[in-house]
């Protein structure tokens, strides 16, 4: 075979399988109950960032430690039933479909892995992210709707693209007025006390310029609790969404050895940023994943519709690269 032509093939296979890889569907696979206890157990960014709130709470104790928690999260795994995973298919197939019909290019470095729990392991959520899996409740995959169960696994989806690529997570935040940095924001001891962690967010690095009290400033969101845990009340009960102003090179601002703490209402703008397609703005994470989960399922008579359409251009632009 003469060389030109043998070149010609392999540039040929070569686009080729670019072509495949760009229009790949989204690859996932169900693990077994045995595979879910050992990624629910490893030692992570989420896992490594459990404060004693965070422990308390979960397990639903004053004296609650890190050993149990693991040991508590690892037997609230179950096994997928044939329904369980007829389901979670079906929403992986209307969601194949919309980014083929949208000609958007999502990027998975590895393939999704589905697992199931109870979800007692986080205060009864419906669903949660870690690394390249994602967990869903029983009580979800029971009561949700087609429709619901498709918008909440592309969510998910969308934690663990910004989780996998720094860049699409910078131009994603950048949507809804935020930037994220090369760095983590380090905070001071009595903000990490009382940081309620959120396994969907695996690096603090973004903030937003805001207006507080008629000043410009950079902020960055938190989930905490402002009062120690006391038994019979959930994860939920506690949580407050704060705005913390950032100083030079981006430390968190403090008066009186306390980390100052704004709420969403002090900031006068910051729905001009973020938008109003959702009120579930517990960090710029979950805002873009639900709007995310709203470009996916073609969510209609939103507020804020052009956060949408600049995150699908953003998602179209990756076939052009």
């Amino acid at each position: 075979m003469k060389l030109k032509s043998l070149f010609t093939i392999v540039l040929c296979l070569s686009a080729i399988a670019t072509f495949a890889q760009k229009a790949a569907k989204i690859p996932f696979r169900f693990a077994t109950r045995a595979e879910a206890q050992m990624l629910i157990t490893d030692i992570d960014e989420y896992t490594r960032g459990w404060n004693q709130f965070d422990i308390n709470v979960r397990l639903q104790t004053e004296q609650g430690r890190k050993s149990k928690l693991l040991a508590f999260a690892m037997n609230q795994t179950l096994n997928w039933s044939d329904k369980d995973k007829e389901r979670i298919t079906k929403s992986i197939s209307a969601l194949d479909a919309e980014i083929k019909r949208q000609k958007l290019t999502l990027n998975f470095k590895k393939e999704l892995v589905f697992i199931k729990t109870t979800m007692k392991e986080e205060g009864n959520a419906s669903a949660y992210t870690r690394s390249n899996w994602i967990a869903i409740g029983e009580n979800a995959l029971n009561t949700m709707n087609d429709t619901d169960l498709t918008s909440l696994i592309a969510h998910e989806i969308c934690h663990i693209l910004t989780r996998s690529s720094l860049d699409f997570k910078k131009a994603a935040y950048k949507i809804i007025g935020f930037t994220v940095m090369d760095r983590e924001i380090l905070f001071p001891a009595d903000i990490i006390e009382k940081r309620i962690s959120n396994p969907d967010i695996n690096r603090y690095d973004s903030y937003v310029n805001v207006t507080v009290n008629g000043q410009k400033q950079n902020c960055t969101m938190m989930l905490y609790t402002d009062s120690a845990y006391n038994a019979g009340k959930t994860l939920f009960d506690y949580i407050k969404v704060g705005l913390i102003p950032l100083g030079e090179n981006f430390t968190p601002v403090q008066q009186n050895g306390k980390t100052v703490i704004y709420s969403i209402g002090q900031a006068s703008d910051f729905f001009n940023q973020v938008g109003k397609n959702t009120d579930y703005i517990l960090n710029p994470e979950e805002i873009i994943a639900d709007n995310f989960a709203f470009l996916l399922t073609g969510k209609k008579e939103l507020q804020s519709p052009e956060i949408i359409e600049k995150l699908r251009k953003l998602l179209q632009q990756n076939n052009k690269n």
